[in-house]
């Protein structure tokens, strides 16, 4: 009789811990999935910060110059291609982030990773020369301009690289913290 009861117990033990163990889990995924909307949504932000920021300089800061004559309309010409390449290009990476979701599949998201992934070396290999290139374009064409255009172009440059740097590594950091996740969520699998 006592082993019958010492049975049963363990039974229903070994039955609440076997449910305890698939709701952790279930709440660890939920954990891991929820992290990498945040992620997902942070790129998002910045993303959108980016494209407008861009959006506006394109729009304001660069004419607003031109017709206060620091810059000619060579380098005026110039500055707005490069800016609205820049925007073409955030604006493909916005579309390739706004297909990040955690409700995929883990192979849905991690092909659309990959993807965002390849945007955004494309655009560090041919976004960040062509706007060094644009700039000293700028310099050469605004050589005989004023130096205050000479000044905000070389405040554009430092501006720009310190931002750059600092979005890169906060890029990164970002990066490998979605793949870890996505790992490890694949072992729930």
């Amino acid at each position: 009789m006592e082993l019958q009861e010492l049975k049963l117990k363990w039974n229903a033990l070994d039955e609440r811990l076997s449910k305890s163990e698939v709701y952790n889990r279930r709440m660890l995924q939920e954990m891991l999935q929820g992290k990498n909307q945040t992620h997902y949504d942070k790129l998002h932000r910045q993303a959108l910060f980016n494209f407008l920021y861009t959006l506006f300089i394109a729009a304001a800061i660069i004419p607003l110059l031109h017709i206060k004559g620091v810059f000619h309309d060579t380098s005026f010409y110039i500055l707005e291609a490069v800016c609205v390449l820049g925007t073409l290009m955030i604006g493909c990476r916005l579309l390739l982030l706004s297909r990040l979701n955690v409700m995929h599949g883990l192979q849905d998201q991690l092909r659309a990773l990959i993807n965002y992934k390849r945007s955004y070396v494309y655009e560090a290999i041919i976004g960040i020369p062509l706007t060094v290139f644009g700039i000293c374009m700028t310099l050469y064409v605004e050589n005989a301009a004023s130096p205050i255009g000479l000044f905000f172009c070389a405040l554009g440059v430092i501006a720009g690289g310190i931002c750059g740097w600092q979005g890169w590594k906060k890029h990164q950091y970002t990066m490998q913290d979605i793949e870890k996740n996505l790992a490890e969520l694949k072992e729930f699998e």
